[in-house]
């Protein structure tokens, strides 16, 4: 008996055992038909899913990485009310208990989240196999769902797991790999005195003429009033932001960084992207702190701002570091928090 089992124990302590397969490269980013993924360094990923044709109601599941991951479900878009007797998944009463579930999640007091793990992954089972998830008149679109989940489950190693979303297994939660950690960058705002009018001019003025130069495509003339800032980084150099486009709902920046003592020596510069992209040399409703030494832009997809992208580069003394970057790829028409693709904080 003993000999009869031993070749199948070992086999099923082996498998409990196997280190997870390698994950998916992160920062990423992957669609799943109606469905987007998006996981940032540290591993955080959103899945998010809506009616591609006329969206009106947003699912979203998002989840730390690690062992312990923090996990939540919220459900944008509905009219304010209960649960009870509006949720439908392919036009029929879907019942879920109410007790795990709140109203109201930041600037949007109409949405629903439930941020307890156990309820979490009972609602996933209960709507997996569907095709459309209803409040009311408002759906989301659930094509795409089983793959962007299991996708997350890849990205953080769950897959076989007891934690894992799709493919659940033996796999205890804490051979999960846990989370990368940030590196914790320090900025070096300055402290000493600022600008005075004079030099600032002056450093406005040099960066003007570079704006002007036939190779610029720059195409605001002063009599367009364009935006001009200048700003002290250090005891030596300054940063000089020039608004040279300007569009229905927001307008294109270039910087600048040279000597305050020489300002014909100021160079426009470009700055850190995401690993495998081109530089940003192009800001979007750029703007400087000297306070928390951080230069941010935020690019609208559209008017409403329910779409686009935005950065953060956090200023240490001797170059611009990318500390943030978000990213939400669909136009949805409603205001959520982009997902991060990048935190280095």
């Amino acid at each position: 008996m003993l000999l009869r089992c031993l070749l199948p124990c070992l086999l099923s302590a082996s498998a409990l055992a196997a280190p997870p397969s390698a994950a998916p490269a992160v920062p990423v980013e992957r669609e799943f038909r109606d469905w987007v993924v998006t996981c940032d360094n540290l591993r955080h990923c959103v899945a998010e899913g809506a009616d591609t044709d006329d969206p009106s109601l947003v699912l979203r599941f998002l989840r730390d990485a690690g062992p312990a991951g923090e996990a939540r479900t919220e459900i944008h878009g509905a009219d304010p009310g209960a649960l009870t007797g509006r949720l439908h998944l392919d036009e029929q009463a879907l019942i879920i208990g109410n007790e795990h579930w709140q109203q109201g999640q930041g600037d949007d007091d109409d949405a629903w989240h439930c941020d307890d793990a156990g309820t979490i992954a009972k609602f996933i089972d209960a709507i997996r196999n569907g095709k459309r998830l209803s409040i009311d008149d408002a759906g989301a679109s659930l094509d795409g769902l089983v793959a962007a989940l299991l996708f997350v489950d890849e990205v953080q190693q769950r897959s076989g797991g007891e934690t894992a979303w799709i493919r659940r297994g033996a796999r205890l939660a804490s051979a999960v790999p846990p989370a990368p950690k940030a590196p914790g960058l320090r900025p070096a705002p300055y402290r000493g005195v600022e600008l005075d009018s004079k030099t600032t001019q002056a450093l406005i003025a040099a960066a003007s003429e570079l704006a002007q130069a036939p190779d610029s495509d720059c195409d605001l003339e002063d009599d367009d009033e364009p935006e001009k800032l200048a700003f002290r980084l250090n005891d030596s150099e300054a940063l000089v932001l020039l608004e040279c486009g300007r569009g229905a709902y927001q307008s294109g920046y270039r910087a600048y960084r040279g000597p305050i003592a020489q300002p014909a020596k100021l160079r426009m510069i470009s700055l850190p992207a995401l690993p495998g992209e081109h530089r940003e040399d192009w800001l979007m409703s750029a703007g400087y702190d000297p306070k928390t030494a951080r230069l941010s832009q935020f690019a609208k997809g559209r008017g409403l701002g329910d779409c686009g992208d935005s950065d953060e580069w956090l200023f240490d003394g001797r170059d611009f570091l990318l500390v943030a970057a978000t990213r939400q790829t669909r136009c949805q028409g409603v205001m959520l928090d982009f997902p991060s693709l990048w935190r280095n904080e």
